[in-house]
């Protein structure tokens, strides 16, 4: 490459400020804090929510997927517009089972607030919840850029979200009435 078209190429990309963050490493990425936590304290489990959400785009940008002890919730929103749809189900027996498994896997696990560069060009972005040892993490990553000790339960969710998401009742989770397909 040129030094003059190369030269370009880092005028460019320094004039894009979220690409530079990535690229160089913001303040809180370069720092990520570590949280090694037990077991939640309660009955209803560590995971408690999954969030999706895509910048640059328009429609239903942003869905959550919640749980309240074996019930879980879809919320389907977009940037400005409220959440013109929300879905329930019931976590099935194996779906509970499966989802202890992820659970006591991720007993005592070290997890950063952040991996990579979440939502840069548009990627995307997914933020998991948790409560391990009454205290309540949030833990950020690039959409289907799951971070090792978050894949089985990024995976098991993104299972669960699409039931909810398209209304098919699936061996992980029986869908409550009135459900509203995407």
């Amino acid at each position: 490459m040129k030094p003059n078209t190369l030269f370009k190429v880092l005028v460019l990309v320094a004039s894009f400020p979220f690409a530079a963050g990535c690229a160089l490493g913001s303040e809180e990425e370069s720092a990520p804090g570590q949280q090694s936590l037990g077991a939640s304290s309660d009955a209803e489990g560590i995971w408690r929510s999954t969030k999706y959400s895509f910048g640059l785009c328009s429609g239903e940008c942003i869905t959550t997927v919640s749980r309240d002890g074996a019930e879980l919730s879809l919320k389907a929103c977009t940037h400005n517009q409220g959440c013109p749809r929300s879905n329930l189900a019931t976590l099935t027996d194996e779906g509970a089972r499966k989802l202890d498994e992820i659970e006591d896997a991720l007993s005592g696990v070290a997890l950063d607030d952040r991996y990579g560069c979440p939502d840069c060009a548009d990627g995307g972005a997914t933020s998991v919840h948790l409560r391990r040892d009454g205290l309540e993490t949030s833990h950020l990553y690039g959409y289907a850029e799951a971070p090792a000790p978050l894949l089985a339960l990024d995976h098991l969710v993104a299972e669960l979200r699409l039931g909810l998401d398209s209304c098919t009742p699936g061996p992980l989770l029986t869908l409550s009435p009135g459900c509203t397909p995407k």
